[in-house]
């Protein structure tokens, strides 16, 4: 009985953690036809416009946050600055004091600039991917097999997901001053900011980079069906109905 009650937990754990794990993008136009294998033209077209302007609305709302944070820490940066200039004194000349405080400012600059341009590439790719779901979808919609398709524009979604949290968590990371010792170990002491920097950079930019692989692989998949720029979404029994008695409609396959 103690071990059902265990196992009992332990299914329900997992259950919840898949509703938890559940990708935010359930109103594309796949799922919708996941749902229901024949839609109109009107309803296709409406569909494809509302998850590209969610698309869209996501995007501002994270460039708002991060900025928003970032609003927040130019503070914290002043007090590191400022600490910076106090643990200078006396350690090191005045000339080479304004060239580390000119490092330091650096750096935080070009992680704000290098964080920009990493959403600017993941905006661009989710759109890229927008447009290579729309024409699965019409290719879907004539029969074709896009089931590879599928699982390709699955895995760029996941990956760009990924790649915009960390790319987030880095955007508001505040970088602390160098701990300076002395002038003949300054090299030194600002090379290990320089280095903090160019990892966490690089680790960011990997991810990027997996975003982009995946979503040319995505379009890779789908330019091997055959005419797939040809499909366009097929006229309904319904659509013909209205618009003329004598046409003969393109039947979709239920």
């Amino acid at each position: 009985m103690r071990k059902k009650i265990i196992v009992g937990l332990i299914l329900s754990l997992v259950l919840t953690s898949q509703i938890v794990a559940a990708p935010p993008w359930r109103n594309t136009i796949l799922e919708r036809i996941r749902e229901k294998r024949q839609i109109s033209v009107e309803e296709f077209r409406k569909k494809r416009e509302e998850f590209k302007n969610l698309i869209l609305q996501k995007q501002i709302e994270l460039r708002n946050k991060i900025k928003e944070r970032r609003e927040k820490i130019k503070s914290k940066i002043e007090d590191f600055k400022q600490q910076l200039r106090e643990r200078m004194k006396e350690r090191i000349s005045q000339t080479k004091q304004k060239i580390v405080e000119r490092i330091y400012e650096r750096v935080n600059a070009l992680n704000e600039r290098m964080t920009n341009h990493y959403l600017n590439v993941l905006d661009r790719l989710e759109l890229i991917l927008e447009k290579i779901e729309s024409r699965t979808a019409k290719a879907k919609l004539h029969g074709k097999d896009v089931s590879q398709v599928e699982s390709a524009i699955n895995e760029a979604r996941l990956a760009i997901e990924k790649a915009k949290e960390a790319v987030e968590k880095q955007a508001e990371k505040v970088y602390e001053p160098p701990q300076i010792t002395t002038e003949e170990n300054l090299r030194t002491d600002v090379g290990k900011l320089r280095k903090a920097l160019h990892d966490d950079l690089k680790a960011v930019e990997k991810l990027v980079k997996k975003a982009r692989d995946l979503v040319h692989k995505a379009a890779v998949a789908l330019a091997q069906i055959p005419r797939v720029n040809e499909y366009e979404v097929p006229i309904t029994t319904e659509q013909t109905t209205t618009t003329t008695q004598q046409a003969t409609p393109t039947q979709t396959i239920e």
